[in-house]
C-alpha cells in the first residue's frame, strides 16, 4: 500500500497599501493553520498594490492573533524581518505558545510601523480586508502523560510503614497499557519503600484493601542507603488506585520527599 503526504510551503502574500491600479490578477487570502503540539513557523511576503515587495527596512510588522468570540487578544508580537529588501517577514511559534489556547478559528491582522512611529495597516487582499483567518488545530501530536505525585501531607502509618495519598491507577483511568513509570524523590533516606494498588471502586482508607506490587526489578521492596539522587523505576499493573508506602530505618535521618507518576 502506498499513502501519499504532502509538505506546504505556509507562505501567505499580505498587502501594505492599495493603491488606484490593483492590477489584473485577483489575490485572495488564505486561511494560516497552526498546529498544537509543535512548533510553527508562518512566513509573509510584504507587497504594494501592483506585487511589488514592500522595503521594511527601518520598520517593525506586528501581528495580532484575536479571539473571535471574545474579541480579546490570544497572541500579539512582532514578526522576523527576513528579508527587509524583499519584504519578507515571518512569525514563529513553540508549541507552549499554543499551548493554553483552545483550538478553532482565530482572526488576524498585521500593521507595520516605520521609524517615526508611524503604523500602517496591512492589508490580506487586493479587496482591502484588514483581518485575516487563523485556525488553530488541536491534537497533531500526542500530548505527555500526566504527571500525578504521591506525598505525605501528612499521609497516615501502621507504625512501621507511612502511606502517602492515592492516585488514579491504569484501569481507573481506562487505560489500555498496563505500564507505570515513577521517579522517587529522597534526601538522605536509609530505609525502604514499596507500591501498593487497590481494586476497589474508590481509593479504600483499609489498608486490608491494598496490596504490594512487584517492580519489574523482580523486587517488591526497594532498600535506599543515604539516598540524594532521584531514582526512576516501572511496574505493570490494573489497579484502580496506586499509592507508595516507606519504612525508615532505625538510623534515619533524611525524608522521603515524593514520588511522581505517569501511566
Amino acid at each position: 500500500m502506498s499513502i501519499s503526504v504532502y509538505v506546504y510551503n505556509n507562505t501567505h502574500t499580505v498587502i501594505v497599501n492599495t493603491s488606484a491600479n490593483q492590477g489584473s490578477v485577483t489575490m485572495y487570502d488564505k486561511t494560516i493553520k497552526l498546529y498544537q503540539g509543535i512548533d510553527n513557523t508562518v512566513k509573509f511576503e510584504l507587497k504594494d498594490s501592483d506585487r511589488a515587495p514592500v522595503d521594511l527596512t527601518n520598520m517593525t510588522v506586528t501581528i495580532n492573533i484575536i479571539d473571535s468570540n471574545s474579541k480579546e487578544t490570544s497572541i500579539s508580537r512582532p514578526l522576523t524581518i527576513t528579508s527587509a529588501t524583499k519584504g519578507l517577514a515571518s512569525l514563529s511559534l513553540t508549541s507552549a505558545d499554543l499551548y493554553n489556547i483552545a483550538d478553532g478559528l482565530y482572526n488576524y491582522s498585521l500593521y507595520t510601523t516605520n521609524n517615526s512611529s508611524e503604523q500602517q495597516i496591512v492589508f490580506t487582499d487586493l479587496n482591502r480586508a484588514a483581518v485575516g483567518t487563523v485556525e488553530i488545530i488541536e491534537g497533531v501530536m500526542p500530548n505527555p502523560a500526566e504527571t500525578l505525585t504521591m506525598e505525605w501531607n501528612p499521609g497516615t502509618n501502621d507504625g512501621t510503614w507511612y502511606y502517602s495519598n492515592a492516585v488514579a491507577g491504569a484501569s481507573e483511568r481506562n487505560l489500555t497499557a498496563s505500564n507505570h513509570t515513577i521517579a522517587v524523590y529522597t534526601s538522605s533516606f536509609v530505609g525502604k519503600f514499596k507500591m501498593q494498588g487497590c481494586l476497589t471502586d474508590t481509593a479504600s482508607n483499609d489498608d486490608n484493601d491494598w496490596f504490594d506490587i512487584p517492580l519489574t526489578t523482580g523486587s517488591t521492596e526497594v532498600t535506599l542507603s543515604s539516598s540524594d539522587s532521584l531514582a526512576p523505576y516501572r511496574f505493570i499493573s490494573q489497579a484502580k488506585w496506586i499509592r507508595t508506602a516507606y519504612d525508615p530505618d532505625p538510623s534515619n535521618s533524611g525524608t522521603f520527599t515524593k514520588v511522581l507518576l505517569r501511566n
